[in-house]
């Protein structure tokens, strides 16, 4: 065992060190004195000198044999094969055997006893177990601390196993371990009904031919189980090359051009992470289906409760949207015709859509002679209107309910039904998900990662402009079942304007049939706009916030709309909406401080994807609309977390 010790270096050292302390008091001595020496002075100098002589030797001395001491209680035996090493608790090197010093070099041990704490800088002396890195080797080190209980010099044992052939080898499995992947063409018959029937062989060829080099060059194996399907495995490290590659393949397929056909999109779930192949397997199974609930065009990864987001670019796509709503239509009339009864609500502080939504399913309900109830959490400013012409009407007394009195009446028979929301916490009351055994979800907004997994009817399609045009494409395929009131139709169709604001973002085909078909049947445009009137307060708001906006970024705008006044929230959307009609700016947002939560309405022509925006700050919604809350936020800061995301989301799209 090689007795290193700092402190007998320093008992050689020290000694001398008071000596020629000793010597500049001289030199002090004689200054003062301005004399020459004397006998007596000279006797006296001699004298102080050899008392610190004798002090600083008996002094080092006793810390040298506490330090013995200390050594001898951690019963070390000679021939450990471990590098080991006491230090005390400023993490000065006390002590060490010789494969310590191999580890770390004697050269550096040598000079100073103090560099245990530079080496190992991240060392936490409080943890009996830890993690250590030096020249690019680990170690598990392990820490026994000794309370001395004769002397005031508490030292700790650390001792170094290394573990670098076991973490290589730990990371060369991660890196061999096999990942699942599952390729969807999102709009494969939509792509081939506008195609030639010629041109459809070499469109097929092609998009095989660039999956098989996807394939090659991962050195995974591809399987086409479907026309539009494709099944691939490959190893974590082809995985993190792709990653870093962003997944090139999603523009390679969208590029591809063999004739005039809408673009071709393709959406990849990939499960990794997984205990073993079938996990893998489920978890590319739900990460293709959130690819498909978000539009498309998109990677998706779970690695276990996590996703990763790539691509994203495009904007939602139809799929055999028709067929869908009569199979949905037809489900939810058995559904309500099973339940004893029914509750609907949306998502908290209801909008427009929510709440028309909402009124659409009562309406169904009714019809079948079934007892129905809209959960409400409050009035906002945004409803207010309607739901003062819901309350004048004696018909509609009582379909309001809070969410106390939903617990108290719902049971495991009651059919819950969610609208305009898919996520579990922006509910008004998560309670019923809970306590139901029949949940339906009805919603239009791209799917988020928290969505309700334990619904046995989900009518999801990021397509359409609203929840109120899904809930209308249903009604349709009742017929002569449902007969709307005007009132009803109203609801319905200030669903729609409201967030497509007023027909001119998000609508297809499909919306202006609803419409057209709310319009036979009672809406009314001129009524349905008084539900949007503003006070002239409000209005005053909407103005100061655009005159107040400022670029943050080059084709960004940021603005901050008043709280005062009524319904500020939809006032700083429709602020946000505004700000787009300005040249040159391609997406805004608008902060909103109500008591202690940030609203933020984000908006964008489609070149920016302020959904993906948004989702870094917990919110979420559309490529060109989305939203977030903040809470425990103030403006300042809520300003700062967007500039972020901002920053970020801009380095993603650059990379």
């Amino acid at each position: 065992m090689r007795g290193s010790f700092d402190l007998k270096q320093k008992n050689n050292i020290l000694p001398y060190t008071v000596s020629i302390l000793c010597l500049f008091l001289c030199m002090f001595v004689y200054i003062i004195t301005r004399a020459e020496y004397h006998t007596d002075i000279l006797f006296f100098i001699v004298v102080i000198q050899s008392t610190f002589i004798l002090v600083g030797v008996h002094l080092f001395s006793q810390k040298a044999m506490k330090s013995n001491e200390v050594i001898q209680n951690f019963e070390l035996p000679t021939a450990l094969p471990l590098p080991y090493a006491i230090i005390d608790t400023q993490k000065k090197l006390l002590y060490y055997n010789e494969l310590f010093e191999e580890l770390c070099g004697e050269k550096l041990l040598n000079t100073n006893n103090k560099w245990f704490r530079k080496l190992f800088s991240e060392y936490d002396m409080k943890k009996q177990k830890q993690t250590l890195y030096l020249k690019q080797r680990t170690f598990d080190v392990y820490t026994s601390f000794y309370e001395s209980k004769t002397n005031d010099l508490d030292t700790m044992l650390v001792c170094f196993v290394e573990t670098t052939q076991y973490q290589n080898l730990e990371e060369m499995l991660k890196q061999q371990k096999t990942v699942v992947a599952l390729l969807y063409l999102d709009n494969y018959e939509e792509v081939t009904e506008s195609l030639e029937e010629i041109r459809l062989p070499i469109l097929t060829a092609v998009i095989d031919r660039k999956l098989n080099t996807l394939a090659s060059s991962v050195g995974g194996i591809i399987k086409k189980f479907e026309k539009d399907r494709y099944f691939l495995i490959f190893s974590q490290k082809q995985l993190e090359i792709l990653q870093q590659k962003k997944f090139e393949i999603l523009s390679q397929i969208r590029e591809i051009n063999v004739g005039e056909h809408i673009p071709v999109t393709i959406s990849m779930g990939i499960g990794a992470d997984g205990e073993n192949l079938e996990e893998a397997m489920k978890n590319a199974k739900a990460a293709v289906a959130l690819a498909l609930g978000r539009g498309g065009d998109q990677v998706l990864i779970k690695e276990g409760e996590k996703y990763l987001f790539y691509g994203g670019k495009s904007g939602e796509i139809s799929h055999n949207a028709r067929i869908r709503a009569r199979v949905k239509a037809d489900a939810l009339w058995e559904m309500i015709g099973e339940a004893n009864d029914i509750f609907v609500m949306g998502h908290k502080k209801a909008d427009l859509d929510c709440t028309g939504a909402c009124i659409g399913i009562y309406t169904i309900a009714k019809t079948m002679g079934k007892q129905c109830y809209i959960v409400l959490d409050q009035v906002s400013a945004g409803i207010k209107r309607l739901y003062e012409r819901i309350a004048e009407e004696e018909q509609y007394q009582n379909i309001f309910i809070t969410e106390q009195e939903a617990i108290a009446k719902v049971s495991e028979k009651s059919l819950v039904i969610v609208a305009d929301t898919h996520r579990k916490m922006m509910t008004v009351c998560p309670e019923l998900l809970e306590i139901s055994k029949k949940i339906v979800v009805f919603d239009h907004h791209r799917k988020s990662t928290d969505f309700i997994e334990k619904a046995v009817l989900i009518y999801h399609e990021p397509y359409a402009s609203s929840t109120c045009e899904l809930i209308t494409e249903m009604i349709q395929y009742f017929g002569e079942k449902i007969k709307l009131k005007p009132l009803e139709a109203d609801a319905l169709l200030a669903g729609i304007t409201v967030d497509t604001k007023n027909f001119c973002a998000k609508t297809g085909a499909i919306t202006f049939e609803a419409a057209a078909f709310l319009r036979r049947h009672g809406a009314d445009s001129v009524r349905v706009r008084l539900l949007f009137q503003n006070d002239m307060a409000a209005y005053q708001a909407k103005a100061s916030a655009v005159k107040d906006a400022k670029m943050i970024y080059e084709n960004i705008a940021f603005t901050v709309c008043p709280s005062d006044v009524e319904n500020s929230i939809l006032t700083a959307a429709m602020a946000a909406d505004d700000l787009l009609n300005i040249t040159g700016v391609k997406a805004s947002f608008v902060c909103c401080l109500l008591e202690d939560t940030v609203y933020i309405s984000a908006r964008s022509l489609g070149e920016i994807n302020v959904q993906l925006i948004m989702e870094k700050l917990g919110g979420g919604g559309h490529m060109t609309i989305s939203g977030a809350q903040l809470y425990h936020c103030t403006i300042e800061q809520a300003e700062q977390k967007l500039k972020q995301a901002i920053e970020v989301y801009l380095k993603e799209e650059i990379k």
